[in-house]
């Protein structure tokens, strides 16, 4: 396991987000009845109890590529009813034998595809009329060379160029907003304490350097974070 994923398999988020949110989208989608639901990119299992807590008739499907973070989600649900976890390409969803499904979630991982290219890839993955809910990097405003440094020049929309993209994937938008700085503290909050906890029992060289990255991340996103950061979309298949 590399250092990365054994740093973020040990604290409860890998992106930012509550609760709360995975609660609004369902409720946006009107999907609280849902049935067939997959945590697409699930890391950890973050959101994957949300899910399970607002859609009682759901059968859930939690589902990575990354082994490390597969085992963690495990032992996070082990018990929990109405839940398979297990691997999973988000390029390829309709390959899961639940599929189709009726509401797909994607918390920060869609945009490693490309929005267009992963909303689209997603139609094979949904039932008629489903609805995916995602969260993607936007800019809130023009961006200064930290804010597009935060996101390493990988190209970033504005808000406007999401929902334009969302439409030329063939969804219709029902609802979005961007996500709170108390979302962004639910992910560097824990981080920060985890590494304040290995650093004083001694890490490797590797993972020093990966703490030391996440360091800096943070800190970046306490300087740009009024020119960008997630918009959680809510979007049914046209």
């Amino acid at each position: 396991m590399s250092a990365f994923i054994d740093l973020f398999a040990s604290v409860p988020r890998q992106g930012p987000g509550l609760a709360k949110d995975v609660a609004w989208a369902v409720a946006q989608a009107g999907a609280e009845g849902a049935r067939a639901v997959c945590d697409a990119g699930c890391g950890n299992g973050g959101d994957t109890e949300a899910l399970l807590a607002v859609m009682p008739r759901a059968q859930v499907v939690a589902c990575d590529k990354d082994a490390g973070l597969l085992k963690a989600a495990e032992a996070r649900l082990a018990g929990a009813a109405r839940v398979r976890v297990g691997e999973g390409d988000l390029a390829a969803l309709e390959a899961l034998y639940e599929a189709p499904f009726d509401f797909i979630w994607c918390a920060g991982a869609i945009y490693f595809l490309g929005t267009v290219k992963g909303l689209r890839g997603f139609r094979e993955a949904l039932s008629p009329g489903g609805v995916v809910a995602f969260s993607a990097p936007v800019y809130f405003k023009a961006p200064s060379p930290e804010a597009r440094a935060f996101w390493m020049d990988v190209p970033v929309p504005s808000e406007a160029e999401l929902r334009a993209e969302v439409a030329e994937a063939g969804y219709e938008l029902i609802a979005d907003r961007p996500l709170t700085n108390a979302a962004w503290a639910a992910l560097y909050t824990p981080l920060k304490e985890e590494i304040a906890r290995r650093r004083a029992a001694g890490a490797s060289a590797e993972m020093e350097k990966v703490m030391a990255a996440m360091e800096q991340e943070a800190a970046l996103w306490g300087r740009v974070k009024r020119e960008t950061g997630y918009q959680l979309v809510v979007a049914r298949l046209a």
